[in-house]
Formats: C-alpha cells, structure tokens, sequence
C-alpha cells in the first residue's frame, strides 16, 4: 500500500514538473491546470489557520499569484511542486496572521515542560475520547501559528519531517526537537485547561 502511495505521489510530480516546464516555455494555460491540481490542498492548508473566508480567499490567491510570479526559481530537486506550492503558503499564512491579535496565555505553575516524560505525553496524547480530543484542539490553538503550522503539517497531514524541513525552512534535527517540545507543551497545557475547569 506505502509502495502504491509512493508511486503515485511520484507520478503527480512528475506530471507537475512537466506542466511547469510548458508553463515556462509559454504555455498559459499550464498553471491554470497546476491552480486546479492544487487549489484544494493550499485553501485546505490555509482555511484550517485563517477562518474568515475573505481573508481565508485573499491568501490563497496570494498563494497562486506568488507561485507564478516566483516559477522560474522552482527547483525540482529540492523538493517536488505540492511542497514547494505548501512552502509559498505556510509563508503567506505567516504574514497574514503577524497581522491577528495573539492570545495571552499564563503557563502552568508548578508543572515545568523539562519534568513531563515522554510517557505521560504519550498517554494523554493517546487518549481519544471526546473531551480529551476538545482540550488537545484547544491546546494546539493557543500555540504560536508557526508551531500550529508545524504540528498540523506532521500530525494532521502526515508529511515527512524533510518535506516540513522544506516547507518551514529549518533542519531536520530542529524540527525533530520542536516537535518534542511542543508534545509537552500541549501535555501541560492540557493539564491547565482540566485544572481550570475544576476551579
């Protein structure tokens, strides 16, 4: 099944990487089939970050219009169009959002991220009964947007952690450590939101 997986990603680029070469040779009507391969992945990507669907419409045109404007420097072998296109738009999600007003958020007392095993984590993580799942979403949201980015492009997504490399503009082992520290992040915090509602 991973095989199949594999192969048919390596198709989907490959005809990618055909239709921008014709795009770059004048072909017009090229990117407007790129627009239609994608559209759904980027607006998906952005909606799950920028609710409002004005804004939500604005970027991922923004998206497409930089896309084009930047073509002659895509590079095939750094990474194949779908995440080169997903780089375009965790930037300009990014942008966007600097713009929003950020909640504040007091950290847990007597609860230090270093001291949370790796366990615990995992437990709490695992547990997908409806309550549970209520608190991780808002746990998540009350992250900084990069680190939502980074976790709904691992967890929710499913993207190799060097596609993400890519995408975020970091190294593996930095992302390898992030996301480390944001499963403990998200532990505790969840352990705040079940304190504060006891209180």
């Amino acid at each position: 099944m991973e095989r199949q997986t594999d192969n048919r990603q390596t198709a989907i680029a490959e005809v990618d990487a055909r239709l921008v070469k014709s795009i770059l040779d004048g072909n017009r009507v090229g990117f407007r089939m790129l627009i239609n391969r994608h559209a759904t992945t980027v607006r998906m990507f952005v909606a799950r970050f920028i609710p409002l669907l004005e804004d939500e419409e604005e970027v991922t045109q923004d998206v497409f219009m930089k896309a084009y404007e930047s073509l002659q420097r895509f590079d095939g072998d750094k990474a194949n169009f779908k995440t080169w296109l997903l780089r375009i738009a965790y930037h300009a999600v990014l942008k966007h959002l600097r713009h929003e007003p950020r909640l504040e958020f007091v950290e847990l007392e007597g609860l230090d991220i270093e001291t949370i095993s790796d366990d615990a984590t995992n437990t709490l993580l695992g547990d997908t009964s409806s309550h549970r799942l209520m608190l991780l979403k808002k746990a998540v949201s009350l992250l900084a947007s990069d680190d939502q980015m980074l976790i709904s492009l691992y967890y929710y997504d499913g993207h190799p952690l060097r596609e993400i490399a890519y995408i975020v503009d970091r190294s593996d082992s930095y992302l390898s450590s992030r996301l480390q520290w944001l499963r403990k992040k998200i532990y505790q915090t969840v352990i705040q939101l079940e304190r504060n509602e006891k209180d």
